[in-house]
């Protein structure tokens, strides 16, 4: 298939790969990967695609398959705290998320930013549900997301605090006794004690992370 270079040929592209009618449509990212995302009369479809615009995978969901489908304004799958800064904000403010749930898989988070010659694509999240909403307005919903994330355990974050805490501690412990003087004794001591800090602040964020470059969780 051919560049998309505006909306109307991204339209074009997926109802050529579905074989359905395309009522609604945008280009999305799903944490790293470039995604078509399509509305036909029966299924969200979707497209993952390689830099040079090659198909790489199809996906069509049955609307039966999925538990619920919503679009946010902002990217979703981001913290609040984690948009403190001025250039998040303003990136923020001209991206939507298409949150969504299959019944057997995990939260969804597609990012729609503003492109040009894509007819404001930061909207397609809300040009998706309008028409889910009215074909199937049962699957239009906001659940508790925190209760649709995956459960973290007090287990595995501390089995990834010890595992930060024992990598970060040698890197540091090499570092400092490159550079400070008092020998290797006092190099491991500043390292381990620079390594719990920030195993103790990264350990609970490794899910989040995750959730940022996977879309998924």
């Amino acid at each position: 298939m051919g560049k998309v270079k505006n909306s109307e040929d991204l339209r074009i592209r997926l109802q050529q790969a579905s074989g359905e009618d395309i009522l609604a449509s945008g280009w999305g990212t799903l944490g790293m990967k470039n995604v078509f995302v399509g509305v036909t009369p029966s299924a969200l479809f979707l497209e993952f695609i390689s830099f040079t615009m090659k198909s790489k995978e199809v996906k069509r969901i049955l609307f039966e398959d999925l538990e619920f489908v919503y679009a946010v304004a902002g990217d979703a799958s981001t913290p609040k705290l984690m948009k403190m800064n001025i250039e998040a904000r303003i990136t923020d403010s001209i991206t939507g998320t298409l949150l969504f749930k299959e019944n057997m898989g995990k939260l969804t988070h597609i990012l729609f930013r503003k492109m040009p010659r894509h007819d404001d694509n930061s909207r397609a999240p809300f040009r998706i549900t309008e028409f889910l909403a009215s074909a199937k307005p049962e699957l239009v919903h906001l659940p508790d997301i925190s209760a649709k994330r995956e459960p973290q355990s007090k287990g595995g974050c501390l089995r990834r605090f010890a595992l930060i805490t024992l990598v970060l501690t040698a890197i540091f412990t090499i570092l400092f006794g490159l550079l400070l003087e008092g020998g290797w004794g006092k190099a491991s001591m500043v390292g381990f004690s620079t390594a719990l800090v920030f195993g103790g602040i990264s350990a609970p964020l490794v899910p989040v992370f995750k959730r940022m470059i996977t879309g998924r969780g």
